[in-house]
């Protein structure tokens, strides 16, 4: 079982007991309007403290989260600290039921990723382990818009050569048509552009070259 309920204590907080011995408040109405789960439990036993299986790190950066702000740690997407961190809030999210939380999580990834619906040139994921992982979870937590970034980043890496199994072999675990796309739309444009790029460099240096041999008199 994810929580147990022991103790009935009179109050307007809930105290969650965590796996590795820590207590955390947290209001009983904000816990049970963010999670299904726990709102379900609550209302069939009336008790103020709960024991989770998560650790108080852990629990403490979801009911960050879940009272409407990011978790400082969480600023620079550059670092994969910050994407580790989500990952976990995202688990226990979807194990308690928590869709707001889930929602909250995949917006600011996007708005610190997105810049209009292009790709944010500042960052793009460690490598193409981590980017295909990402787009599992967004592929099991339905988060398109987040899912759309990490397709497009993953399309742009493997069209570069950053893996180095054959395309078909990448992209077998994605199951979602719309990402599919996207990648593949990624993956087509890395190669026309860097096909126009060729072009354009090749064309430079034939008019070059006929400047500096040109007929003589």
């Amino acid at each position: 079982m994810a929580a147990s309920a022991i103790e009935k204590q009179p109050s307007g907080l809930i105290t969650l007991l965590t796996a590795d011995g820590g207590e955390l408040l947290v209001d009983k109405e904000l816990l049970c309007s963010s999670s299904k789960f726990f709102a379900g439990m609550l209302t069939a036993c009336d008790t103020t403290r709960l024991h989770v299986e998560e650790t108080r790190d852990v629990m403490e950066f979801v009911l960050i989260v879940m009272r409407g702000s990011p978790p400082n740690s969480t600023f620079d997407t550059r670092s994969t600290g910050c994407w580790s961190i989500f990952k976990k809030i995202l688990v226990v999210a979807d194990k308690y039921d928590m869709s707001l939380v889930k929602e909250r999580c995949e917006k600011w990834l996007v708005s610190r990723c997105l810049r209009g619906r292009m790709r944010s040139q500042s960052f793009k994921f460690q490598d193409v382990a981590e980017g295909f992982e990402w787009l599992a979870i967004c592929q099991k937590f339905d988060m398109k818009d987040l899912g759309w970034y990490c397709a497009y980043d993953l399309g742009t890496q493997l069209a570069q050569g950053a893996c180095v199994r054959p395309l078909h072999e990448c992209l077998e675990g994605v199951t979602c048509p719309d990402m599919l796309k996207t990648i593949l739309e990624a993956v087509q444009a890395a190669v026309l552009g860097n096909g126009n790029a060729a072009g354009t460099a090749g064309a430079e240096a034939g008019a070059g070259g006929g400047q500096a041999h040109g007929p003589l008199e």
